[in-house]
């Protein structure tokens, strides 16, 4: 249920005494980071503490008063590199995805960078197609410019030649958002580069950060659970995954990392309140589909996996790895690799502009891609 600060007059009241506590803390903050030892972590600049503050400030307002990102199935800056795409025949959604009947897949926009591909002849056998899956913990985010410019051009530089698609899958900020919605919305865009593109799985990389790998898993995971449905992509790539949603926001605010990490504690408690499915379903959060840490290893098709040490969730995803280890005893030691990039908050592949991470970024993206072309034969 919605509180009082996310209507009027609460949300303006709210907003009054928000802006006064920035005013009061914020020059108290800059004068004390000058110090390295005042700072969330000693081993940060200056402009990662400041940065790591301003996303702090901007992720408790966000979600105190539930304000929601622009929506569009307009082209809006990004012109001719959006499109429209519409979902699939019925049988392509099946089980899981029809565990709510109000939800159901639906048209969605998405975006291709850095240039657009409408048929087959544009792509050239052999070339990468990342498919990426925003992050925003579910409610926040988007897959245009302004969300994910940054991170789509890591992946581009460092690969030359790739594309990435870029889908728009309904947030659970919305109605009708709430779980599987984005889950539909990822089958809708695989299936549109298989089908409608021609594109070889074989030529498509799974991308996603954040609440966006969780997603990247869980579409993983309905394609392996429905063979035959959809071919399996190549591989995939998890920039600080989301691999449980069954930890209770208490216990998270209580780990030393959220005096450093940026993840506040209402991100989470709005996510788990809009995001998860409804008691009528019979699918809790520990399903698999949700909760990644409570499934059978997902040891299918090659895998990357990257955190920075100083997420609140790191337990989580350091679970998970082990979890994929086990699944990956006796095969190819190149099916999972990890990187960890030391001191570094959540979802630095996007917000890296903003807290001040765009070297290590860079760095880890380049392994990424070394992951990548260590793969082909």
């Amino acid at each position: 249920m919605s509180g009082v600060f996310t209507r009027q007059p609460g949300k303006a009241i709210y907003t009054i005494f928000f802006v006064l506590r920035i005013l009061i803390h914020l020059p108290w903050l800059l004068f004390s980071f000058l110090s390295p030892s005042r700072r969330p972590d000693r081993h940060w600049s200056y402009r990662q503490a400041l940065g790591r503050t301003v996303v702090c400030y901007a992720s408790q307002y966000s979600a105190t008063v539930e304000l929601k990102p622009p929506f569009s199935l307009k082209p809006g800056k990004e012109k001719e590199r959006f499109v429209l795409v519409a979902p699939r025949e019925e049988h392509f959604y099946r089980d899981i995805l029809r565990c709510d009947p109000e939800i159901k897949p639906t048209s969605i926009g998405a975006v291709w960078y850095p240039e657009p591909l409408s048929h087959t002849s544009q792509h050239p056998p052999g070339r990468r197609i990342f498919l990426h899956l925003h992050g925003g913990a579910y409610i926040l985010g988007g897959g245009r410019n302004a969300d994910v410019e940054f991170s789509t051009s890591l992946l581009v530089q460092n690969s030359p030649g790739s594309s990435v698609f870029c889908p728009e899958y309904r947030l659970a900020s919305f109605p009708g958002g709430r779980f599987p919605a984005a889950l539909q919305d990822a089958i809708t865009a695989y299936a549109y580069l298989i089908h409608e593109l021609n594109i070889p799985s074989s030529d498509i990389i799974l991308s996603g950060d954040s609440a966006g790998a969780n997603l990247a898993l869980a579409l993983l995971r309905y394609i392996s659970d429905h063979q035959g449905i959809l071919p399996a992509p190549a591989a995939i790539l998890l920039w600080s995954p989301w691999t449980d949603m069954t930890g209770e926001v208490e216990d998270a605010a209580k780990r030393p990392a959220a005096k450093v990490d940026h993840v506040v504690p209402e991100l989470i408690s709005w996510a788990y309140r809009e995001f998860l499915p409804g008691t009528d379903t019979k699918v809790p959060r520990e399903n698999p589909y949700i909760s990644a840490n409570k499934g059978a290893p997902l040891a299918t098709i090659p895998m990357w996996v990257q955190w920075g040490s100083n997420e609140v969730l790191v337990e989580e995803v350091e679970k998970f790895i082990s979890l994929q280890a086990r699944g990956n005893e006796g095969q190819d030691e190149h099916m999972l690799r990890t990187y960890v990039i030391p001191h570094a908050p959540h979802d630095v592949f996007v917000l890296a502009p903003f807290l001040g991470w765009k070297k290590e970024v860079a760095v880890a993206a380049k392994d990424a891609i070394r992951f990548l072309d260590d793969l082909k034969p």
